[in-house]
């Protein structure tokens, strides 16, 4: 990278720039044949910070941020039709201490597209074994998580009818349990298979979600798991301090994600913004992409204040463009690493999963990690 380029994105590391959206929205409405959005809500614990109130802290003067989990599912479901949105990934992180009045904001925010965007959730560090002695989460997988979220509440939904096979039971690694499961998506013409997966996925997890993506080989797969990347440029995330056991990022990458042929794109959280574009064992190109806004480097951001990825597939154009809007500022982020696109082909002859599948970044300005 010469001194130029790395002076250029030092500057706007440090720097949130934002834009009203109405150029954007205009743009976005304007239908064209197959497209269609994925939107991705980053780490919502701030939101839902009403007992740690960890947020606080560090904002003294933010008061409670519940409106702005409910603004992001109304802007959701407002947005449904015109954005042609067919389905929400959630990448964890969904409470801050996983205690019952956190799960109760989660839980209302969501009842707001039950019944009209289907919607996939996996679990975050925060969600699971919070101990109030240490202050700190993770200490053990107990969650009240499968309590507000269980299987039912999507197997039982006719909105998921076309999100499951004949088998409902099958699509959860263990009966009544929620913490690692998939939907399919038809689209486009396209079958995508969305595997959520637990945070710090074990070794038994990870031979499961193998055994799904090579069984359903046919289809395009998106992995989506909490803590994958790390805060550094480009990295996979390594060791780290929390008590549960399971694998890295970089162990997740060895172990599964590089080893399928059909898996174009890993979704998480945690740790900030970043993107890190890999090849797997099969040549095929893998975009791994992650979005946080608790902890940010920009002050306006504070706890987040709603900001939420929109992915919105183009087939007729063989490109997925990201943006990162908040619905509670209306403002776009629209800095390289949270504005940019990238090639996914989609159409024509090598439209298959089994191709290259990405072709050449476009990413605006945002320079390809190595």
């Amino acid at each position: 990278m010469n001194t130029i380029i790395a002076c250029f994105l030092l500057f706007f590391a440090g720097k949130m720039s934002a834009e009203k959206p109405a150029d954007s929205v205009k743009q976005a409405s304007q239908k064209e044949p197959g497209l269609f959005t994925l939107i991705v809500l980053p780490d919502t614990q701030g939101y839902a910070d009403v007992r740690h109130k960890e947020t606080q802290k560090h904002w003294p003067s933010i008061g409670d941020q519940r409106f702005c989990f409910f603004k992001q599912t109304e802007w959701i479901k407002e947005n449904k039709k015109k954005r042609n949105i067919v389905m929400t990934v959630h990448v964890g992180d969904i409470t801050q201490t996983q205690h019952d009045e956190e799960w109760d904001i989660a839980d209302t925010a969501f009842k707001t597209i039950d019944n009209h965007v289907p919607y996939i959730l996996c679990s975050g560090n925060h969600d699971m074994g919070y101990s109030s002695e240490q202050r700190e989460t993770s200490h053990s997988r107990r969650s009240r998580f499968g309590s507000y979220f269980p299987p039912s509440r999507f197997m039982n939904n006719p909105l998921y009818e076309s999100h499951f096979g004949k088998k409902k039971s099958l699509h959860f690694y263990k009966e009544g349990e929620i913490e690692n499961y998939y939907l399919f998506l038809k689209v486009g013409g396209m079958k995508f298979l969305i595997l959520a997966l637990e945070f710090k996925p074990r070794d038994q997890t990870l031979a499961w979600a193998n055994k799904v993506v090579s069984t359903y080989s046919d289809c395009r797969a998106i992995v989506v798991t909490h803590s994958y990347l790390s805060s550094k440029k480009g990295e996979l995330s390594g060791a780290d301090h929390y008590k549960v056991k399971g694998n890295s990022g970089k162990s997740v990458w060895e172990k599964f994600v590089s080893q399928h042929k059909n898996i174009f794109m890993v979704l998480s959280g945690h740790a900030m913004e970043n993107l890190l574009i890999s090849k797997g064992e099969h040549g095929n190109t893998v975009n791994q992409v992650q979005a946080d806004y608790w902890y940010w480097d920009t002050p306006n951001i504070k706890a987040g204040s709603g900001f939420l990825r929109i992915m919105t597939f183009h087939p007729d154009q063989n490109l997925i463009e990201v943006q990162t809007y908040s619905p509670v500022l209306d403002e776009f982020l629209v800095r390289s690493k949270s504005n940019f696109s990238l090639d996914y082909v989609m159409s024509g002859k090598d439209g298959g999963p089994s191709d290259g599948t990405v072709r050449r970044g476009r990413h605006r300005g945002l320079i390809e990690p190595r």
